[in-house]
């Protein structure tokens, strides 16, 4: 199966390196900063100009959450969500819409004050509203971490690699370990995980070391064949 990731750092397509890693199969990773998520190479792969997005096998999916359950599900013995018809499934799924709606949106007038107001002027009010509701959020997660490693009891998941990649973007404002101790708690535990640095290096530049890990190397934008998606 060959698998493709667009991605651009800082976002949360740094959760679906995670779990590709986690998963264990041979996928390429294809960097798209800036300008070029608006380009009409990209806008081919997904007109919403939105990362992450996947190709596998010249089939193109889109969205944080679908991606990470495709990514699940193509190996259930790696154990990355429980099984498809579980109980335990459903609850998953709940964590992963929660976290595409609940978490993921709270930080959207926080990084695009402009978005949400037709006056300039507004858009520090804009900033700070959504800095309060970010803190709702995390409450909510903080809560719910209290006693548990991992977001769902004793499973290390892909939600889990979700709520990493988005929770870090709360740490220029938030005061984590006093604020929201469970959430800095697990912030540490998978800091030290080997995907986990990968995925940041990643970010940090194309020519990362990729020695153990299921990355086979970075393609760019130009270097791909046009495809129907």
């Amino acid at each position: 199966m060959e698998t493709l990731l667009f991605y651009t750092p800082g976002t949360c397509a740094l959760a679906c390196i995670v779990s590709l890693e986690w998963l264990g199969e041979p996928y390429r990773l294809c960097r798209v900063d800036g300008d070029a998520r608006s380009s009409d190479a990209y806008r081919a792969i997904n007109p919403r100009a939105q990362v992450p997005a996947v190709r596998v096998d010249g089939r193109t999916l889109v969205e944080s959450n679908a991606i990470l359950a495709h990514i699940a599900d193509r190996r259930p013995e790696a154990r990355l969500l429980p099984a498809n018809g579980s109980w335990e499934r459903d609850v998953a799924n709940e964590w992963l819409a929660y976290l595409a709606s609940g978490l993921h949106a709270a930080f959207w007038p926080y990084f695009r004050p402009d978005r949400y107001t037709t006056d300039a002027a507004h858009e520090g009010s804009v900033k700070a509203a959504a800095e309060r509701a970010v803190r709702r959020e995390l409450a909510t997660l903080n809560r719910h971490l209290d006693g548990r490693d991992w977001v769902l009891q004793g499973l290390r998941s892909v939600l889990d690699a979700y709520v990493h990649a988005m929770d870090r973007w709360a740490n220029p404002f938030v005061q984590m370990p006093e604020e929201f101790p469970h959430i800095w708690r697990h912030q540490k535990a998978l800091a030290g995980d080997p995907a986990v640095r990968f995925a940041l290096a990643a970010e940090r530049s194309v020519d990362t070391d990729r020695t153990g890990t299921s990355c086979v190397g970075h393609v760019t934008l130009a270097e791909l064949p046009s495809s129907p998606g």
